[in-house]
């Protein structure tokens, strides 16, 4: 790693160490000049020198002398490479930095120069490097570096006013921005994109918008912390928003619409709130479905549609999806669809397929997306989807597979309601194979560690299948108390017991009061009036008229 400053006393020059005073035998090479700053401008540094073959190595540490610069050089060979080669100087009023870089050239090496910390007695270091290979990463990185140090001396304060600047400005921010980009540095990027936009009118407007808004993007997707991701998907919404407004017929607008999906629908994501997440994936999936209309066909729709078919899946609206990617596919651009669109187009296909009654065709595409998307985070609803899939064409081992899979390899992975969804695809796959006792009792082990509330319901529905009522309100007792949707449906099933044990022993005496007493705590119309039939029911068996016509109507004494 480049260390960005050393500080302290100077230290004597040793192979690949730091150069402090001019080494004995080679006297001053280098005049310094200083100038100073006008307007309250930092002072500008000139150095001449007059000297004919001079050692590379020699010279830099001549210039590193002068200019009260640490000299570190890569590595021993390079040391001895820079002292066998020589260069004449005849320099007058040069910058230092720049003469580093032509001495450094002229021995076949690079250099780079890290500036000081600001803090007193900081002292800036120079890294004298081999030259970088653009085959190697680390090569790329360092290029990536030297440009940018030299898109940042061509920015300097001092040089604003000079025509070449004021000219060319603009364009070297945007190379330098995307370096920034390119080395990871997206906070700094944003900053000189940001300068882009505001020294408008010109050019690289729309390019500058598009850029913030896919940095705050890439930053919100690298975070865990949800405030972080909140505030940058918002930031790339209201970029992305910023193009499509100020520039609505631009050749960029198709770019703008696909982030401003992204952003919306990383908000939905990230959104802990389930209503505050419909309404976020509803809000993408509105404005996307109206701004596609208003937009050349073209290869940037693909996106758009698969992004309009990733809002309906967060909405649940599967036949929706399914028609989307019938959209999508009767595009002539379809063809063109690349690996990543052709993952996300059979995943969406496969969740579409299943929702619409369409399980053959959903099995083949959730069987090809997973073939192909090794490493996507999707794999593990996949999995459910492919189960569900193989469970209703009543291939039960495969069922039983991909329920399997998904529940070592993913369950982790998943949201609450995909993992809710998993371990009921998953004890639906062992109670179709027989494996039922084994599956309540594991079930019903989950349910008392308190890892899946909700999964108490479907285990009191299997129960109940099984005629194992007293059982089935065990499962649900901890549920009966709340009063919510499922403390309705759980008093509703614990109801549900009661008759259907009423019925089997033949003993329908105690069922109306405690039945009674549960339906007036339940708020649903619905099965409050299902409840009331049920009591109904048992009045009538009971030759009690009277009682069962109040209960139809649902008075209930």
């Amino acid at each position: 790693m480049i260390v960005a400053a050393v500080l302290g006393p100077l230290l004597a020059w040793s192979p690949c160490g730091s150069l402090s005073t001019l080494p004995q035998g080679v006297d001053e090479v280098f005049t310094v000049r200083r100038e100073a700053g006008v307007d309250g401008q930092r002072p500008r540094i000139f150095v001449a020198a007059d000297r004919r073959q001079i050692s590379c190595l020699d010279a830099l540490r001549a210039l590193a002398a002068a200019m009260n610069w640490n000299l570190a050089i890569e590595s021993t060979p390079l040391q001895a490479d820079l002292s066998y080669q020589s260069v004449d100087l005849n320099l007058a009023d040069q910058d230092p930095r720049m003469v580093a870089q032509l001495i450094a050239v002229a021995g076949g090496a690079d250099v780079i120069l890290d500036e000081p910390a600001p803090i007193e007695g900081a002292r800036a270091t120079v890294h004298v490097l081999r030259v970088p290979d653009a085959a190697t990463q680390s090569g790329r990185q360092r290029m990536r570096t030297i440009s940018g140090q030299w898109y940042r001396s061509f920015l300097r304060d001092e040089l604003e006013h000079d025509p070449l600047v004021t000219r060319e400005a603009v364009k070297v921010r945007m190379n330098l921005g995307q370096l920034l980009v390119d080395s990871g540095d997206l906070e700094s990027a944003i900053g000189f994109f940001t300068q882009v936009f505001d020294s408008r009118p010109h050019d690289y407007v729309a390019a500058a918008i598009l850029k913030i808004s896919r940095c705050h993007l890439d930053i919100a997707r690298s975070q865990v912390d949800r405030r972080v991701q909140k505030e940058n998907f918002e930031q790339a919404e209201k970029w992305a928003r910023e193009l499509l407004q100020r520039m609505p017929t631009a050749p960029e607008v198709a770019d703008a619409t696909i982030l401003l999906g992204r952003a919306l629908l990383g908000q939905a994501k990230a959104e802990t709130n389930p209503e505050l997440s419909r309404e976020r994936a509803d809000l993408c999936r509105a404005e996307l479905s109206a701004r596609v209309m208003r937009l050349v066909d073209s290869v940037g729709m693909l996106d758009v549609w698969l992004l309009v078919g990733e809002a309906q899946l967060l909405l649940g609206q599967s036949e929706p999806v399914y028609e989307t990617m019938l959209t999508l596919r009767e595009s002539s651009y379809f063809e063109e669809l690349g690996d990543r669109q052709y993952r996300d187009y059979h995943f969406l296909l496969g969740y579409g397929a299943l929702g619409t009654g369409r399980t053959e065709l959903a099995m083949k595409s959730l069987e090809w997306f997973l073939i192909h998307a090794e490493d996507d985070s999707r794999r593990g609803i996949a999995h459910v989807l492919l189960a569900e899939s193989y469970l209703a064409l009543e291939r039960l081992l495969q069922a039983r597979a991909a329920a399997v899979e998904c529940r070592r390899r993913y369950l982790g992975t998943l949201s609450p309601e995909w993992r809710q969804r998993a371990l009921e695809v998953w004890a639906r796959t062992a109670l179709a194979l027989g494996e039922k006792e084994g599956a309540f009792l594991e079930l019903e082990q989950m349910i008392v560690r308190g890892e899946e509330p909700e999964l108490a319901l479907f285990l009191a529905d299997q129960l109940l299948e099984d005629n194992q009522w007293e059982r089935a309100i065990s499962v649900i007792r901890g549920l009966l108390t709340l009063d919510s949707d499922i403390g309705d449906q759980a008093r509703f099933k614990k109801v549900l017991a009661l008759y259907e044990q009423a019925v089997a022993s033949k003993h329908l005496d105690d069922f109306p009061p405690q039945a009674i007493a549960l339906a007036t705590r339940i708020k649903d119309s619905d099965l409050a009036s299902r409840v009331a039939a049920m009591i109904g029911d048992a009045y009538t068996r009971l030759g009690k008229l009277e009682q069962a016509a109040d209960a139809y109507r649902g008075i209930l004494r």
